[in-house]
């Protein structure tokens, strides 16, 4: 058997097991996170978020296409592009194999010589490893089940690496530069993707350099890294914003000097962009320039490539129903590419956070006016102190100051004084290395603790590594002879016993003694691609998530080592141990192929949705929960972009307007509402488009607390005064007073039927809460008016997830119907102990009705399921609606219903998926006040034995590791004193003696350490 039949058997090997395994636990509907977006995005070409992956809309638009002809089933659709995430996954990982059988080749005998069956057998067992660990890495099987960017992206990265490595290993002729050529076209095309495949180039670099010159030394090294560089800073710069910028530059003259309609720039600029790759191909090819002729054919097929974002421009000027930034034009692309909504993050010199501004850098911004371009908006950039200047800054992120004091006292910085640069190095490799690389390079290798997210080292209790050895275990976390079932069973608790990491560590070892160049241009790979983007992120303190899934390009490049281990133990087999050369091989590949099965059987339990639903039936919820022609305030990305999906992709009430609270401080989002969107009509607005538009109502001065200039204004007239344009004598907009109200026409909202409620109960005005600076901005400013315009049309809603403090002290004016309050013009006593969740009043029978016939529970009452926890703000949403209204149907005396909705959420959120604890005592509570004594002790019992659990857990640690634990030794405690006093009013003996066997010695401990 040939090394190219071994390499071609074991790439289809691995890639038909991926794709089998992807196959099996993908999700079967949309997912959390940013893959709603990117499902709708795909199968509508719809614009999503900056800077919009068009090339993967335009791929997923085919797997979209042939999802509709094959199932009549919407969620099919999502799935298809799920799939395709699990495809590309799978073709990764064929890519890896064949990378490390090449370089396992190259180690064995050079790239000249030809290897015999016995290398060719452990040359394919090096494969198969290094693909399937490749495939099961935990980081990388994430994002092959969901429809997410990351899986293509990391397909264009195995993609670079295998042409490069390929091209490398090929003799040294032009015609196999084709392969080379063809690398740097998957670099380019991965610009419709994301730019993670960019980072392979220093590594491309010095391939070429090793290959076309025999003399190498460390000037050599640094040019062929410089010139690695400097590719990618041409493609950055000069490609994926040069180009936009020269079209904007062009848009301005054609139609600003020479009167011709928008979007004649694109022609000069095809025209100057054209002509330059058409000649330097002419001039490199009629002087035979070999190096620069594949150098511009090359940049040329990236020029290519990257024209794939005209996708957006044209889908953005098609309108559709989610249009992002609305990058419509050149003027408006340029932004919309850089990612300037999300802020930058200095690199080599920057402010730290405690830093102040000294000063305003501004940068004036075109848009269109009539049919020209004009000076419109600015952008605005702080300038900032030198002195306050950290030279390679970690620490630079105002917004998280008191996180950043966290860790400054945890690293034994003082707090009282500004960080030095002493901090920043601290910083940078405790938290951004040890915590945002290095753990998630354990949970790849060596395995996880759990899924929960971890957010600070000294915390034992959360997102820790965890090797399944338990003396390394327990002096890495804490004592685990008593560890409760809940903990011991948690699907996402996953051990290899170090067993990847072992295996690499010898392919380390391996590759680095047989081929030291070729060692030195994967570790390079690895690098660039782990700490590398560590570097260039920036990352502050506490994400919203986890960021592993940006690092898979490391993790998969640790794999070819994994793979490289069995030639290290095939060596010590046949060289050592005299075994034969196949015996040898086989022994070696059997061995370390444990690691990848290992992983593989350890992961699915946690890593599969296949049979999950939760995402879409969540974002169901929500929108089953609002009367007909609704309006929605959402909040963050898992409230919206599910809901989005919902309607876009499976026409859940696409009746219902969704707008989003984090993107209504912008004018393109606010101008949007106004267009009719499925079969919900555009939302009224009092305030005109053209004051909406750029800076024009960035913000609405107020008087200064107790120096207002009319006692109170109606929210209708001030919205007027915003819309006559009138300004105070320093140029901006106005209202003479911050007692600003609705007022309520009673007669006119009975009329509409939104509530049943007579005239007599509703009040004359609502009051609003204006926030404390003298100002009040866009965002707000937009929501008020959205409120007023509409009141008398459409129902309006706060979603419950959303921050309380949106609703501007409206809270007692709304009403519970499910996950949305109801803004109505009744006033109720809010429940304070109950958060959002308490506001206003609750629609008893409307609630009960949508919470039992509507909601449904994403297959996690029906399967035991791994919960992912980021469903955690929803399932709370769900869970305190449930118990809110089981209590108020108690206080009415109809204890049926209230028992109703206790079983319901007991069926909904069953102890096989979800933990029992205090705080599910509240719904038994239910129960026994209801006098449902037989459902109370079916789950009393099950909460006793897991508290019981818990709590001899709690006591086998010690005073350091229990700190981590603490809230919940105080919770189980909780749940002790519930479980006694719950049992005591059952009224049976025996039961209560059952009960206080289990956990009544716990009742007297002191659940803080003193």
């Amino acid at each position: 058997m040939s090394f190219k039949r071994a390499s071609n058997i074991v790439g289809v090997i691995v890639f038909l097991t991926a794709l089998c395994v992807y196959f099996l636990s993908a999700e079967r509907t949309g997912s959390l996170w940013d893959c709603g977006e990117f499902v709708l995005g795909a199968y509508k070409l719809e614009v999503v978020h900056p800077p919009g992956a068009a090339l993967f809309m335009l791929v997923g638009r085919m797997f979209t296409w042939v999802a509709t002809i094959v199932s009549d089933n919407p969620s099919d659709i999502a799935f298809s592009v799920n799939l395709m995430s699990g495809l590309f996954s799978a073709l990764a990982a064929m890519c890896i194999a064949w990378v490390t059988m090449i370089f396992g080749k190259i180690s064995l005998v050079g790239r000249k010589e030809e290897t015999d069956l016995g290398q060719n057998v452990a040359l394919g067992f090096a494969g198969l490893v290094s693909g399937l660990t490749a495939a099961f890495c935990t980081s990388v099987w994430f994002s092959a089940v969901e429809g997410e960017v990351y899986a293509m992206s990391t397909f264009f990265n195995a993609l670079t690496i295998w042409t490069a490595i390929k091209w490398y290993n090929l003799p040294d002729d032009t015609e196999n530069d084709r392969w080379l050529v063809l690398c740097l076209f998957g670099a380019g095309m991965s610009i419709g993707v994301h730019l993670l495949s960019l980072l392979t180039l220093p590594a491309v670099a010095l391939l070429y350099y090793f290959k076309k010159y025999e003399k190498h030394n460390i000037k050599g090294y640094a040019v062929a890294l410089l010139a690695g560089l400097l590719f990618i800073w041409f493609v950055m710069k000069l490609v994926i914003v040069g180009i936009p910028t020269l079209w904007s530059k062009m848009e301005l003259f054609t139609v600003n000097s020479l009167g011709m309609p928008f979007h004649s720039g694109l022609i000069p600029t095809v025209l100057i962009v054209g002509g330059i790759c058409y000649y330097a191909l002419k001039y490199t090819h009629r002087k035979r320039y070999q190096l620069l002729q594949t150098i511009f054919m090359s940049m040329t097929l990236i020029v290519i490539a990257s024209a794939t974002i005209g996708v957006i421009v044209i889908r953005a000027n098609a309108d559709t129903p989610v249009n992002m930034n609305t990058p419509s034009d050149a003027i408006r692309l340029i932004p919309y590419l850089n990612r300037e909504q999300y802020g930058e993050r200095p690199l080599i010199s920057g402010p730290h956070f405690n830093a102040k501004p000294v000063g305003v850098k501004r940068e004036t911004r075109y848009g269109r006016v009539g049919n020209s371009y004009k000076e419109v908006d600015e952008k605005l950039d702080y300038e900032w102190n030198k002195r306050d200047n950290v030279f390679l800054p970690r620490i630079g992120h105002q917004d998280r100051t008191e996180m950043h004091n966290i860790w400054r006292e945890a690293l034994g910085y003082p707090v009282d004084k500004d960080p030095g640069m002493g901090y920043n190095m601290a910083f940078l490799f405790k938290y951004q290395i040890g915590w945002m690389y290095w753990r998630y390079f354990m949970w790849n290798f060596v395995g996880r603790q759990n899924a929960d997210q971890g957010f600070f080292p000294w915390n034992v209790k959360d997102g820790h590594w965890l090797s399944g050895i338990e003396v390394i275990d327990e002096a890495n976390l804490y004592n685990m002879d008593k560890l409760p079932d809940a903990i011991k069973e948690e699907q996402s608790r996953n051990t290899y016993y170090f067993l990847p990491l072992l295996f690499g560590i010898f392919g380390l070892i391996y590759h680095f003694s047989k081929s030291k160049k070729e060692f030195f241009v994967n570790l390079l790979l690895f690098l660039i691609t782990g700490l590398g983007i560590i570097i260039y992120s920036n990352q502050p303190p506490n994400e919203p998530r986890e960021r592993d899934y940006v690092l898979v390009g490391s993790m998969m490049t640790f794999a070819t080592w994994v793979g490289l281990g069995v030639l290290a133990l095939f060596d010590v087999f046949t060289n050592r141990l005299k075994t034969g050369a196949i015996p040898g091989a086989v022994i070696a590949g059997v061995l370390a192929l444990s690691a990848p099965v290992i992983m593989g059987f350890q992961n699915y339990d946690d890593l599969s949705r296949k049979e999950i639903t939760a995402s879409r039936d969540y974002a169901s919820n929500f929108l089953n929960s609002l009367a007909k022609n609704a309006i929605i305030f959402t909040y963050g990305d898992n409230d919206t972009y599910p809901l989005w999906y919902a309607q876009e992709v499976e026409g859940i009430r696409t009746d219902v307007r969704v707008v989003n609270l984090s993107l209504i401080a912008v004018d393109w989002y606010i101008n949007k509402l106004r267009t009719k969107v499925n079969d919900s009509p555009g939302i009224k607005l009092t305030i005109p488009e053209d004051l909406y538009k750029y800076k024009s109502m960035n913000q609405i001065l107020l008087p200064e607390p107790g120096k207002d200039q009319v006692a109170s204004m109606s929210l209708p007239d001030a919205l007027k005064l915003a819309a006559s344009g009138q300004k105070s004598s320093n140029g901006y907009p106005y209202w003479p007073t911050r007692n600003i109200y609705l007022p309520i026409d009673k007669q006119k909202f009975a009329a509409t039927g939104m509530i049943k409620d007579s005239v007599s109960q509703m009040v004359d005005f609502i009051p609003i809460t204006l926030p404390g600076n003298n100002y009040i901005t866009k965002d707000d400013i937009s929501v008020l008016d959205l409120i007023a315009s509409n009141y008398y049309d459409r129902p309006i809603y706060f979603s419950v997830t959303a921050k309380e403090e949106k609703m501007m002290g409206m809270k007692d004016y709304t009403q519970l119907e499910g996950l949305a309050l109801r803004l109505i013009p009744i006033r109720s006593q809010s429940d304070p102990q109950l958060g959002i969740y308490g506001s206003g009043r609750m629609a008893n029978d409307l609630a009960y009705d949508n919470m039992m016939t509507k909601w449904k529970w994403g297959n996690f009452d029906k399967e035991h399921l791994f919960v992912d926890r980021s469903y955690m703000a929803e399932i709370q949403a769900m869970k305190f609606t449930m118990l809110r209204s089981a209590f108020n149907f108690i206080n009415v005396g109809d204890s049926t219903k209230a028992v109703a909705i206790v079983n319901k959420y007991f069926e909904a959120f069953p102890n096989m998926n979800f933990r029992y604890d205090a705080g599910i005592t509240s719904f038994i509570n239910v129960l026994v006040t209801a006098g449902a004594y037989d459902d109370a002790k079916k789950h009393l019992k099950i909460l006793a034995e897991e508290t019981r659990q818990h709590m001899e857990f709690y006591l086998t640690l010690d005073e350091d590791d229990l700190q981590s634990f603490q809230s919940d030794m105080s919770y189980a405690s909780r749940a002790v004193n519930d479980i006694i006093s719950m049992s005591q009013r059952i009224g049976d003996p025996a039961f209560e003696k059952q009960m206080k066997d289990a956990v009544g010695k716990f009742a007297q401990q002191n659940p803080l350490p003193q």
